[in-house]
C-alpha cells in the first residue's frame, strides 16, 4: 500500500476565519502586509490538523493581487516574508513538517486567456528566487492552460528541488473534464509524462 502525504487546506479561507485582515484584491496577501502573526498561526493550525507539507502564503503575491506598482514595490518581499513564516512554523513542529513553495497564476485565477508568457515567466522566476531559500518542493498552483504548464515546466528545469503542476479544471460537471482553457486532461498528462514530471495535482476544482 503506498503512503499517503497530508497537505494544508485553502490559506486563505483559514486566514478568513482566524480573523485575519482580508479584502480584495489584496485577499491573503493582506494578512502578509498587516498581520504576518496570523498567517505564521495558519500554518501551525495545518500543522496541528495532520498536515505534513504546508504552502508558503505566496498566492496573492503577483500584480493581479497587489496591482503593478504594489507588486514593483513589495511583491518579492513579500514573497520572501511569507516563504520565511512557513519555514519558522515548519522548524517549530514536533514532527518534519516540508515547506512547499507556491507559484501562483501571475494574470488571475482561471483566466487562461490573459496568460503572457515572457512577463509571466519572469515574475515566476523573481517569486521562485524569493522563496527558494526556505522551500524543499515547488506547487504551481491554479494552472489553466498547456500553455502555462510549458512555462512551469521550462522553470522547473533550473531547479533541483521536486516541482509539481497543479491544474484547475472547468466546473461543468455534465463534461469531459478539461482544463480553464478548454484543453483535456489527457493533453496535460502527455505534456507532464513527456516532461518527466513526478505527480500530477488539481485545485479549485470541484470536478471529481
Amino acid at each position: 500500500m503506498k503512503a499517503v502525504t497530508i497537505l494544508d487546506g485553502g490559506m486563505g479561507r483559514e486566514l478568513e476565519r482566524i480573523g485575519a485582515p482580508f479584502s480584495q484584491p489584496l485577499w491573503s496577501a493582506q494578512a502578509l502586509i498587516e498581520s504576518p502573526q496570523l498567517v505564521k498561526q495558519a500554518h501551525h493550525a495545518f500543522i496541528d490538523a495532520g498536515s505534513e507539507i504546508i504552502t508558503v502564503n505566496s498566492y496573492a503575491c503577483v500584480p493581479f493581487h497587489l496591482g503593478d506598482e504594489g507588486y514593483a514595490q513589495q511583491g518579492v518581499t513579500l514573497a520572501n516574508k511569507a516563504a520565511k513564516l512557513a519555514r519558522e512554523a515548519s522548524s517549530e513542529s514536533a514532527h518534519n513538517v516540508r515547506v512547499a513553495g507556491s507559484l501562483p497564476p501571475v494574470f488571475g485565477s482561471y483566466r487562461p486567456e490573459l496568460f503572457q508568457y515572457e512577463q509571466a515567466k519572469a515574475i515566476t522566476t523573481e517569486l521562485m528566487q524569493a522563496q527558494d531559500e526556505y522551500v524543499d518542493l515547488w506547487l504551481a498552483e491554479t494552472v489553466a492552460s498547456i500553455a502555462e504548464a510549458k512555462m512551469y515546466l521550462e522553470l522547473f528545469n533550473t531547479t533541483q528541488k521536486s516541482a509539481y503542476l497543479c491544474f484547475t479544471l472547468q466546473d461543468e460537471l455534465e463534461q469531459p473534464a478539461l482544463l480553464r482553457s478548454g484543453e483535456t486532461v489527457e493533453e496535460a498528462v502527455e505534456l507532464l509524462v513527456e516532461a518527466g514530471g513526478k505527480g500530477l495535482f488539481f485545485n479549485c476544482s470541484i470536478q471529481k
